[in-house]
């Protein structure tokens, strides 16, 4: 009701871009409504009366008769409407979207746009109000044919069709925003569509080039998470590399920092091949970098064998790839080198007594420079231990160059302390999904509102998580259309349980729906294919798979397992988590947007190192970087060019 007697009472001239920036005017309202409680009050003024309440309530001398009668026939035409009871539109819904727009418009004040703008901002309706300064900005967005913009009577209903998946009043107002301020660069942190930008990504290079920081290569770089975290600890990220266009797409967008040419999207061996390393004009302090694990993790493993008893994964190509890693520290010659793999890394090779990770360390410390090579070592980490909110067990190996350590005690002292410093509380995935809408099967998309009322966890605010656009990306949740998928999670699964405790520990009720083999009551194996997650837990590792389906992620419904409230309880809210759920146990920020499609944010996500681990890294890191250094030794590089488009 504030909302529609503010459109009331403003210019009748505006359009629905236009209508966020009538500030006046609400806050007219708004001073009105608190000094007389409720619109009935209001309402039992009379026009005298309601004069001088105005006039009260306002920064002006007075307030026109004008749009006092406006605003008077208004509370006449609402507690005359039929759909509503008393001066109140809080249940003015249960009706097409037309009917709805088609009574605000009988309303004085209130034109048929006012009346769509009004249920897209008043009424939370997913709604796409036409205005001509946004549509102009969706043509140039791919969104509107430029024709049906000049001619068709039906692009509203043609904008809605495109823009309701995108979830909108925050969206909407952002786009109008940038329209209605022309070539003004509007953009701040809050900025719901700052990234897809160019003058954004302008201003970013402009700061990176003028930024002091030690200067960072990724290769292997996936969707960035280890760049993310390096660039929060300070440093300058300024080249990277990886063969998943999807995932480069979303390295791009996500760090416009670094203009696009330096994002490199190509198989890493095909790169060098074509004289990458001679052309390279970036001269790295670290190198950092995450070579694809499938041939060494568990899972990836026993599908190899399943299919090739002669399978080693001493002959598998994906293996042998941190030897590209090892020739471009052969051409820069970093200072510092840091590797992230699998815990298959440090584990025998059946029985050849060989390890992939002692290949690694041996590569690269038997690299030749004339300040005698590097030291390495590395370590099984849990980042649970360093407040990531999952179990994720992964190895590190860092290397230092010899002209900055003594030995290699040097480099496990740094492990030391990274584990070893003020303890970090473990976290769960209920501190890790605070905030965020909790979705029934089906619900969400690629960009849903965000803003939830309520308490955040010090996992969310103390690593600056939630978007302060009122925006959230890549919140879509699976529909489970099988029936057997819904039975198994709203009736056979509990937090903590698996497909194995359905087949042998539930007395039978619901083992005929667990159809793969689950291994016996006493040697169980491949529990996991369905499993329901614990609240107060960290999650389990999340994994690419979660492309394929979500079942191993079974997520409880909130108001049933962590508030028991029997008023909210959904069953439709067990369901697998979304990508947005995945990337904030992941410890991505909310407004990190993954490209492509919905499977692809999955496996970028689950394929990524946390930020959180790499932020972390990098502070343990980069004292070592402030130590002199022998200049000597670093190949000479030319300067890098100035920030251009893109």
């Amino acid at each position: 009701m504030d909302t529609v007697a503010a459109v009331c009472i403003a210019r009748s001239d505006r359009t629905p871009g236009e209508r966020y920036y009538d500030h006046e005017d609400r806050a007219l309202i708004a001073a009105l409504r608190r000094r007389h409680d409720s619109w009935d009050n209001i309402a039992a003024l009379s026009g005298s009366e309601l004069q001088t309440a105005l006039n009260n309530a306002s920064n002006r001398p007075s307030v026109s008769k004008e749009r006092v009668d406006r605003l008077n026939d208004l509370l006449v035409a609402v507690r005359d409407c039929d759909r509503t009871t008393g001066i109140t539109l809080n249940d003015f819904t249960g009706a097409q979207y037309q009917t709805l727009a088609n009574t605000l418009a009988t309303f004085p004040g209130i034109s048929k746009s006012d009346a769509w703008w009004l249920l897209l901002v008043a009424f939370d309706c997913p709604v796409w109000p036409a205005s001509p300064h946004i549509d102009t900005l969706l043509c140039s967005l791919g969104l509107l044919d430029p024709h049906d913009h000049q001619t068709s009577a039906h692009r509203r209903t043609d904008i809605e069709d495109l823009m309701t998946s995108r979830e909108l009043s925050a969206l909407h107002r952002a786009l109008a925003g940038h329209t209605l301020k022309g070539d003004t660069d509007t953009c701040n942190e809050s900025c719901a569509i700052r990234k897809f930008l160019l003058t954004h990504r302008l201003r970013e290079q402009t700061h990176a080039e003028a930024a002091a920081g030690p200067t960072v290569i990724d290769l292997f770089c996936g969707a960035g998470g280890i760049s993310l975290g390096f660039d929060q600890a300070g440093y300058q990220v300024k080249w990277a590399l990886d063969n998943n266009e999807a995932a480069t797409d979303t390295y791009r967008l996500n760090h416009p920092e670094i203009p696009h040419r330096d994002v490199i999207c190509e198989d890493i061996r095909a790169a060098i091949a074509d004289g990458v390393l001679d052309r390279l004009e970036c001269q790295p302090d670290i190198l950092v970098g995450g070579p694809p694990c499938q041939s060494l993790s568990q899972a990836g493993y026993r599908s190899r064998l399943a299919d090739d008893d002669g399978y080693s994964i001493l002959d598998d190509d994906r293996t042998a790839l941190y030897k590209e890693y090892v020739k471009f520290v052969e051409a820069l010659h970093p200072k510092l080198l840091v590797l992230e793999n699998v815990e298959g890394m440090v584990n025998e090779v059946k029985d050849t007594g060989v390890k992939v990770a002692d290949l690694v360390i041996e590569a690269l410390e038997s690299i030749n420079t004339s300040a005698g090579g590097y030291k390495c070592a590395y370590r099984l980490i849990d980042c649970s231990e360093l407040g990531v909110p999952q179990e994720r067990n992964r190895v590190i190996i860092i290397g230092l160059r010899n002209d900055l350590v003594d030995d290699t005690d040097d480099v496990t002292n740094l492990f030391d302390s990274l584990l070893g410093g003020t303890e970090t509380p473990t976290r769960t995935l209920r501190q890790a999904l605070s905030g965020l809408p909790k979705l029934r099967r089906g619900e969400g998309g690629r960009v849903v509102t965000a803003q939830r009322p309520g308490v955040r966890s010090r996992y969310v605010t103390e690593k600056n998580l939630e978007s302060s656009s009122g925006l959230c990306f890549n919140h879509r949740a699976r529909e489970h259309p099988m029936e057997k998928d819904q039975t198994l999670f709203e009736e056979a699964l509990e937090p903590g349980e698996t497909g194995w405790e359905v087949k042998y520990a539930k007395n039978g009720d619901y083992s005929d729906l667990i159809e793969y083999d689950v291994g016996t009551a006493d040697n169980p194996r491949f529990k996991d294919k369905y499993r329901m997650l614990e609240w107060d837990e960290p999650a389990p590792t999340i994994v690419a798979h979660l492309a394929k389906d979500s079942n191993s992620f079974v997520l409880p419904d909130y108001y049933e397992y962590v508030i028991n409230n029997p008023a909210l309880q959904d069953p439709a809210r067990n369901r697998g988590i979304t990508p947005r759920e995945a990337a904030r146990v992941q410890s991505f920020p909310d407004d990190y947007i993954f490209l492509g499609p919905f499977t692809s944010w999955f496996r970028q996500i689950g394929n990524a190192i946390p930020p959180l681990l790499g932020k972390q890294l990098a502070t343990q890191l980069k004292p070592l970087l402030e130590s002199p250094v022998t200049r000597a030794e670093t190949p000479h590089r030319s300067s890098p060019e100035h920030a251009t488009d893109d």
